[in-house]
């Protein structure tokens, strides 16, 4: 029990841990986008980043 109790926990932190690259992969890579002419609605569609959260990267 205890270790499928560590199995679902081990699982669960390489998924947030992911879930946390791909995002700062999406924050590192939207400025690039804007600079080679891509409009910000379909960089926010791309990258799945919010209006707000694009503006701060520009400001």
């Amino acid at each position: 029990m205890h270790n499928s109790w560590n199995r679902k926990e081990l699982k669960k932190g390489l998924e947030q841990g992911r879930s946390e690259g791909e995002r700062e992969a999406a924050f590192k890579i939207a400025p690039n986008m804007l600079k080679r002419g891509l409009d910000e609605v379909s960089v926010m569609e791309i990258t799945g980043l919010s209006k707000d959260e694009l503006q701060g990267l520009l400001h």
